[in-house]
Order: structure tokens, then sequence, then C-alpha cells
């Protein structure tokens, strides 16, 4: 009987483990534009903080096929603040190429900007918050 109640309560708390976990993440989709059709795979990188951006490490990355001018992808964040990029490997050497002066050779887009001047390396200001009204993210991408 001992052995019953004690799989009960391990059971009961793993659950509601899980769901704390789920509660506390949100299902959204991540819109990307201005994509030139069929002209490389489009790289999405997710950045959880200043560390990583600054190291160039996102923590999460998905390769998405440029089949459509406009493409998304679902994505399942924990409730924070992240910076999210994007770049069209044109050349197909799965990483993004800058020309003089730093300046991207490939079409490029990142959270929290429109694609007028330079972004800046700033992950405070370009971070987005993802809580529970977070349902779109539209990024588009530009050539500079």
């Amino acid at each position: 009987m001992k052995k019953i109640v004690f799989l009960l309560c391990f059971f009961y708390l793993f659950s509601v483990c899980v769901f704390a976990q789920t509660a506390n993440t949100r299902t959204f989709k991540v819109e990307i534009t201005n994509v030139a059709i069929n002209d490389g795979n489009v790289i999405l990188a997710v950045f959880s903080n200043a560390e990583e951006f600054k190291r160039e490490e996102p923590g999460f990355v998905y390769v998405l096929q440029s089949d459509s001018a406009v493409i998304s992808q679902e994505v399942s964040l924990p409730y924070g603040e992240y910076l999210i990029t994007a770049f069209q490997d044109a050349n197909g050497n799965n990483k993004m190429d800058f020309g003089l002066f730093g300046i991207p050779k490939e079409l490029f887009g990142m959270s929290n900007w429109d694609g007028r001047g330079f972004p800046t390396r700033n992950f405070n200001r370009h971070k987005i918050p993802v809580n529970g009204s977070t349902n779109r993210i539209t990024i588009g991408l530009f050539k500079l």
C-alpha cells in the first residue's frame, strides 16, 4: 500500500512540474518577409540573452526552405525576452557573409529593426517579449 501511495504522489508531482513548465511557454509564429524565392535557405536564430548574441551562439536555430516570398516557422519558447535574427544563405555556406566594414552581403533581418539604417549589436534594443499575448512576430529581410 505504501508503494502505491508513493507512486501516486510521485506521478502527481511529476505532472504538476510538467504543467508548470508548459504553462509558462508560448508557441507562436515567426513570419519572415521579403524572401528571395529559391535563392538559398533562410536561417532563423533565436538568442535568449545578450551573452549568446555577443558570442553569436543562438539557443535555437531553424533552417527554412525559401519556397515563398513569405515563410513562417512555429516556435515554442519560455516566457522571456529574446532577439531573433534571420538571413538568407544565398551561397549555401551556412553562415552570414559580411563585406567591407562588416556590412552583410546577404539578405538579413532581426527583431525590432525595419531595414532602415544599420542594425545595432545591442541586445536590449532589438529584444522582443514572449508572453501570453505573443501570437506572431514578423521579421523582414533586407539588403544593406
